[in-house]
């Protein structure tokens, strides 16, 4: 009955979050190319992706504007992508590789203490390459690109966006300073890029976001993670009907709230402003039928 019951929570999940997806606002024109987003102290955090300027950005939830910067001085952003935390930290993913040639993958480690107090901070760096990459011949639309980054327990996640193959592999990495070889644990065929990851520990929830090639974009929900294969469990993906839409960011708050943001995009055909939208979940709800209550 219980199982029952959870496959029906489940085949709502799409309805649910696109009945509860609101638009706030336009992001300001200096986190236009927004890439990764956190919720800490009562505030978004924020950055740009590739070579903007190495900064963070803190974002007032309601009227958007920006409230703090703060400056990582001893390094450069040549790809951001992606920021996490845990208790401690914040992480920064520099590690976006759309031609597949990058040998210098980092994710940067900012003390909290630091951050709070300061605004100008100094990161650790976290080195890293995939373990099971061994060709780097430079190419467009490589399946080592990566834009999504998470803390799963006493480690470090990384999503690649696979360009050609349309799917996204996930890799561990210690949070400790140091030269890494990256350790696959399993891979996904997402039908699309994945490009944000917020796992949530209140309620073992996963969730990924991201388009696919014609640019419409998507949010797949996780269950059932374990640390030698995140996807082991149920993935359930579904379609966000925002428009066309390069959705980048997504952090939670608390058990059932989300923020995930798009950065502003132009061509010939579709002009999209950098927005930020929120939707709720009854993610509590699913966690306590999982256990028995």
């Amino acid at each position: 009955m219980i199982n029952l019951y959870l496959s029906f929570l489940y085949l709502l999940f799409s309805l649910y979050v696109q009945q509860n997806i609101k638009e706030i606002g336009t992001l300001p024109k200096q986190v236009r190319e927004t890439s990764g987003l956190i919720f800490y102290n009562g505030k978004l955090i924020t950055h740009n992706d590739s070579d903007n300027t190495p900064q963070l950005f803190e974002l007032d939830t309601g009227s958007l504007s920006i409230t703090r910067t703060v400056t990582l001085n001893n390094v450069k952003n040549m790809d951001w992508e992606d920021i996490a935390q845990d208790e401690n930290y914040i992480y920064v993913g520099d590690f976006g590789n759309y031609k597949g040639d990058r040998k210098n993958l980092s994710i940067y480690r900012i003390p909290k203490s630091a951050y709070n107090t300061a605004e100008k901070v100094q990161a650790d760096r976290i080195a890293f390459s995939y373990e099971d990459q061994v060709d780097f011949t430079s190419k467009s639309r490589s399946d080592w690109d990566a834009e999504s980054l998470f803390v799963f327990g006493n480690q470090l996640v990384v999503l690649t966006k696979q360009w050609e193959s349309n799917g996204t592999r996930a890799y561990t990495v210690p949070k400790v300073p140091g030269n890494y070889k990256a350790k696959n644990i399993g891979g996904y065929d997402i039908r699309g890029l994945v490009t944000g990851a917020e796992y949530n520990p209140l309620t073992r929830v996963l969730y990924l976001i991201g388009y696919n090639q014609m640019l419409f974009p998507f949010i797949a929900r996780v269950d059932g993670l374990q640390t030698d294969n995140i996807f082991s469990g149920t993935v359930k993906r579904t379609d966000l009907k925002i428009g066309f839409a390069q959705v980048e960011g997504i952090a939670r708050v608390g058990a059932n709230r989300y923020f995930f943001s798009n950065e502003f995009m132009v061509n010939p055909l579709v002009k999209s402003p950098a927005r930020l939208f929120v939707f709720s979940t009854s993610d509590d709800q699913l966690l306590s039928v999982d256990n028995g209550d």
